[in-house]
């Protein structure tokens, strides 16, 4: 293999790639990079054998095809600190790869690239074409509540779903909290659900962050895969049956109350000071147009907010996990946020004013004095 292209171009390839690459590994060649030249193309691939990710470049002169792994982390620390004005040239041979770059020279170690391990495209029956930037923002309205609790492995993923409704839903929990975000979807398509692994979530989200116009992800049986420009994302599924989400979604709730999301929040993170280091407990206490928080740890150390607000009713005394609560404003963007509540032992509902599609819950907790 014997290559030429920009520093942008080769930057971008490892930069998208690596970042799946784990550092401990029991086959070497996994924290490697395949490399491969041909007809007229370069094709950095990754892969943890889970999740594979592979960016395809045609700016790229090739004046001999090939094939070859390197390192991850060296190829991309090398790349970043070249000259950015000056163009690369690869070269492999005799179990090295060649980096050149003005006056620098790099010499790296290679692995054969015949014993890179392939990545498995599987039969999808669903595909849909859809805004980068809208499936970006989905992903970061959900991913928060994904469970880290490996003894339940069907929460340790986010849920797609395409609903015979012709909605395409993003679904979280961990048992304490839900986060579904939802749109209407004019395409045709066959329903499809899957549990998509944390670790291809979190690549999602950076492809689509990058490529804000149309991807088309595909969902099956035992993969999801997302093409983004000229990134190819493909992943295993978690197998496993997801719980019934659409239960715990409160309707139908008596009372709701629009405050300023910044407000409530920065009330929350000065309360969370004073919380309970593990519970993280903070006491919310509805009352005519005022709303009081206040958190205590045990030694007997105290916060106390107050924030004026919309509400006529009963006094309502009710209990959460304040970190809780904030990841559900932060994902929201709306300036104004509407929290629905039945009563003390209810769970909440939380959403962003005039976006509704995008729902937040969070259990109560018992406040104890």
């Amino acid at each position: 293999m014997n290559i030429t292209l920009s520093r942008s171009s080769l930057l971008t390839a490892t930069q998208q790639c690596q970042s799946i690459v784990e550092k401990r590994h029991s086959k070497p060649i996994l924290a490697n990079l395949l490399l491969v030249a041909e007809q007229g193309q370069l094709t950095v691939v990754s892969t943890d054998t889970e999740v594979g990710i592979s960016h395809t470049t045609s700016a790229a002169e090739i004046q001999s095809e090939g094939a070859t792994t390197v390192s991850a982390k060296k190829m991309f620390d090398i790349i970043k600190e070249l000259d950015p004005d000056k163009p690369i040239r690869l070269q492999s041979k005799s179990g090295f790869v060649s980096i050149q770059s003005g006056r620098s020279r790099f010499k790296v170690n290679s692995l054969p690239a015949d014993g890179f391990p392939n990545m498995p495209v599987e039969s999808c029956d669903s595909t849909i074409s859809i805004s980068g930037l809208l499936l970006s923002d989905m992903i970061a309205s959900t991913a928060y509540a994904i469970s880290t609790d490996e003894t339940r492995k069907y929460l340790t993923g986010l849920l797609f779903e395409l609903g015979e409704d012709q909605m395409l839903r993003l679904v979280s929990t961990d048992g304490h909290r839900l986060s579904l975000s939802e749109i209407h979807l004019e395409q045709p398509y066959q329903p499809q659900r899957c549990i998509v692994p944390r670790k291809a979530i979190v690549e999602m989200r950076k492809l689509c962050e990058n490529c804000p116009d149309q991807i088309e992800l595909s969902l099956g049986e035992r993969q999801v895969r997302l093409v983004a420009g000229e990134n190819f994302l493909t992943s295993k599924l978690i197998d496993a049956r997801y719980p019934s989400f659409r239960d715990v979604i409160p309707v139908n709730h008596p009372t709701h109350i629009l405050l300023p999301r910044l407000d409530l929040d920065q009330a929350l993170r000065r309360s969370l000071i004073m919380a309970n280091e593990l519970t993280h407990d903070v006491c919310f206490v509805f009352r005519d147009n005022l709303l009081e928080i206040s958190a205590h740890n045990t030694e007997h150390e105290r916060a106390e907010e107050q924030l004026a607000i919309e509400y006529h009713g009963g006094e309502v005394m009710i209990g959460f996990n304040g970190r809780y609560l904030r990841d559900a404003l932060n994902a929201i963007s709306t300036e104004m946020v509407v929290i629905e509540m039945r009563d003390e032992l209810s769970p909440i509902l939380i959403y962003g004013e005039n976006h509704p599609q995008s729902k937040h819950i969070v259990m109560p907790l018992r406040i104890t004095s």
